[in-house]
């Protein structure tokens, strides 16, 4: 970028935001009042004492889920029995909580009303009561004080269209209002079920919603500000509001959008979306402001990231967070987009506010904080700046849940070890604390010019994948597709319409009508098994080295292919490729302890002749795994798969044969259910099945002396107790009830 940079980069500037930052601390502390002392006090007690964490913890997650108050009761002493009564509550917290304790058992319906009483009594202030008159009082409170609020209005998660609609009127209403004028939300909360997979039509859906809030907008004279929670929300959130607001009745129309900074690609979507909406407001006078955060869901994107195999999106440290936050303010406060683009600076952190201070494009600026977390500090920077923004959700009497998923967030957030706010509740000048706040942030305005803006997701599915080492010391899951970039999504396009177009999808496949057939299958098996079992261990890993690389070679295809046979879509069967490449990683690398037990003395003979049957449900992983298990000890193979996806079956052998397993190792066999079918499975030394029960029975039947390893099918159960997480538990049960069933 060469566009000149604010002056904040002379280290003069520094040194005066550390001097401006002090100030702003002391001059808080001397302003707190009484109230705002003990608050701090609380906070500063849950962030500093992992015990009363826990509990808080505890009583928010699970005895607040109870609709029973004798559960609740028998929960609560049960957590306290666990956690212990933590010293760092005040002395009357103590003893209410032993009573409480000692009396909820025999007193549920008098004792749990004043403990939820008690725990939501700690929001009060940091989550607003949606209803009037205290959210009007509260509005006209804070604008007195020289506050505006940004209102978000909180609630469960959106699973349904109907709860979408809810979500939106509710939001709407906000809008509406004469005392509100800013109002954020994310898309997840107005648009169920979003796939970035299906990403032109998740974007159709959400610019119908952003039309209708738009419009909104422009009728009550109200900013609406589109939020970021997961980083699969990133290209589908800018997508949407560029093409809603290049539209010729919203170009005219100031709206705003979040970046998070620890996400490497919010540095490319700043500087895309501020050249975007510098010519747009060229065209037609509107602007943007760009909320940057430092971000707030990380705990969620490490877990989603290590179930897929994936780097995780955000940065590695928080170091190099500060300094991407840094980095970011300064490309929103470009000179080149002036009167284009501004700045919400959110943060509680009172170096970066004082560094922002000083910026020559401070008119540019909006100073956000939190409502509620710092109420002392949010005071004493509006009076520097003359107006400060508080982030401020809302919530109906009967949205409680949200409102402790919010806290519990902002608790998470706000204890990790090097967060600002973790310290600034016992932050004093002068202090080593406060040294290591200074040193922490001068570090990062020193590195804010070198940090890494590279996206930490860069997986191409178009490039061919590295080669797997058939001796790796240490198995590896493969990861799964990456549906947020976007050459993954037009990879797959391709590699569905290109089996669209492929009338040969089964050619090859012979169906065999008689037992001379199958006597002809089985006897070449069995000729080749004893070739096979002959291989050496270091064969076998080799082979199926080349069998995971060809496997990932034709994940596309293969993806198409049951999309097309199976009706499994895509997010379905993308994990089931990568079990099955897991599966030849696996046994090959097996293979080493086999080899080890042979070295030392042992026998190992493999059964001859294998017979793999498998269903339709899951018509690619679990037929690789019986081939490679049995292929890795040394075992002939005859793969017959349901006959509703012996395309996908078929392909399974091709992708083998392709790399390197001899086709009389490995044979597919396509037949009726009928003596010939009874006769292939009755002659095999060995049957894997993964059928039904009834099958299973059936087979044994036939031979009673028969080696079948038989994974049969049955009800699934859930236990869903009163203490769940009802969203995530409505959203498993569907999950299970109609996942991977072909519709």
């Amino acid at each position: 970028m060469t566009a000149s940079r604010p002056a904040a980069n002379d280290p003069s500037a520094t040194e005066l935001a550390v001097r401006r930052a002090e100030a702003l601390l002391s001059t808080s502390l001397e302003r707190s009042t009484r109230r705002e002392r003990a608050q701090q006090r609380r906070l500063a007690a849950v962030v500093h004492d992992p015990a009363l964490r826990a509990l808080t913890f505890a009583l928010t997650d699970e005895v607040l889920r109870f609709g029973d108050d004798r559960r609740s009761a028998a929960r609560l002493q049960a957590i306290v029995g666990d956690v212990g009564v933590p010293g760092s509550l005040s002395a009357m917290d103590r003893v209410l909580l032993r009573t409480g304790t000692a009396l909820a058992a025999r007193l549920p319906h008098v004792v749990m009303p004043l403990v939820r009483r008690r725990i939501m009594a700690e929001s009060n202030g940091v989550v607003l009561d949606a209803a009037d008159p205290a959210f009007a009082r509260h509005v006209a409170r804070r604008g007195d004080d020289g506050f505006r609020l940004n209102v978000n209005v909180l609630g469960e998660a959106i699973l349904s269209d109907a709860e979408a609609d809810e979500r939106l009127r509710l939001v709407r209403e906000r809008i509406a209002r004469a005392d509100v004028d800013h109002v954020s939300l994310k898309i997840s909360a107005v648009v169920a079920n979003l796939d970035v997979f299906a990403f032109d039509h998740s974007v159709d859906r959400i610019c119908e919603r952003l039309r209708v809030l738009y419009r909104d907008a422009i009728a009550a004279g109200t900013f609406v500000n589109l939020d970021m929670e997961e980083y699969r929300d990133l290209p589908l959130t800018l997508a949407a509001l560029r093409r809603v607001l290049a539209e010729p009745e919203f170009e005219g129309l100031d709206a705003g959008v979040v970046l998070q900074a620890y996400l490497p690609d919010s540095h490319r979507a700043c500087d895309d979306l501020c050249a975007w909406a510098t010519e747009r407001h060229r065209r037609a006078g509107g602007t943007l402001k760009i909320r940057v955060v430092k971000g707030a869901n990380l705990a969620m994107e490490r877990v989603e990231a290590e179930l897929h195999g994936w780097e995780q999106a955000p940065y590695a440290s928080k170091a190099e967070v500060d300094a991407s936050f840094k980095a970011l303010v300064e490309r929103v406060l470009y000179p080149r987009w002036a009167g284009a683009v501004r700045l919400g600076l959110a943060s509680h952190n009172l170096f970066d506010i004082a560094w922002a201070m000083g910026s020559p494009e401070r008119h540019r600026i909006e100073f956000e904080m939190l409502e509620g977390m710092a109420p002392s500090q949010s005071r004493e920077v509006c009076d520097r700046v003359g107006e400060v923004v508080l982030y401020a959700p809302v919530v109906r009497q009967d949205d409680l849940p949200a409102s402790i998923a919010y806290l519990t967030r902002r608790l998470d957030e706000n204890t990790s070890p090097d967060n600002f706010l973790r310290a600034l509740f016992t932050l004093r000048p002068g202090t080593d604390e406060w040294a290591d706040e200074c040193a922490r942030f001068v570090a990062a305005v020193a590195a804010k010019d070198d940090v890494d803006t590279r996206s930490r997701r860069t997986q191409d599915r178009s490039t061919p994948p590295p080669p797997t080492d058939p001796d790796l010391a240490v198995f590896a899951n493969a990861p799964d597709t990456d549906w947020t970039q976007a050459a993954n999504r037009a990879w797959m396009t391709e590699a569905l319409e290109a089996a669209h177009r492929d009338p040969s999808r089964d050619a090859g496949v012979r169906v065999l009508t008689t037992a001379e057939e199958i006597d002809e299958v089985l006897c070449t098996a069995a000729g080749a098994s004893k070739v096979w079992a002959e291989s050496t261990f270091a064969e076998r890993r080799s082979l199926l080295a080349a069998v995971a690389d060809e496997m990932e070679r034709s994940r596309g295809r293969t993806l198409a292919l049951m999309a097309h046979t199976a009706c499994k879509t895509v997010g379905e069967g993308d994990p089931e490729v990568s079990e099955a490449i897991d599966f030849a990683r696996y046994y090959g690398w097996c293979t080493h302890a086999l080899e080890e037990r042979v070295a030392s003395g042992q026998t190992f003979t493999p059964h001859g002749v294998v017979l793999v049957a498998s269903p339709w449900n899951f018509p690619y992983a679990i037929p690789a795994g019986g081939v490679l298990a049995a292929l890795s000890a040394g075992n002939a193979v005859v793969l017959k798969p349901a006959p509703e996806v012996r395309e996908v079956g078929f392909e399974l052998a091709m992708q083998l044969w392709r790399a390197g397993v001899p086709r009389d190792v490995l044979q597919f066999v396509a037949c009726p259910d009928d003596e010939v079918g009874r006769r292939l499975v009755t002659q095999a030394d060995m049957v894997v099945l993964t059928g039904a029960y009834e099958t299973a029975q059936l087979f044994r039947g036939w031979r009673p002396s028969m080696r079948l390893l038989a994974e049969t099918s049955g009800k699934n159960a859930m236990v869903i107790t009163a203490a769940a997480d009802e969203d995530a538990a409505i959203r498993d049960l569907v999950r299970s009830a109609f996942g991977h069933a072909g519709q």
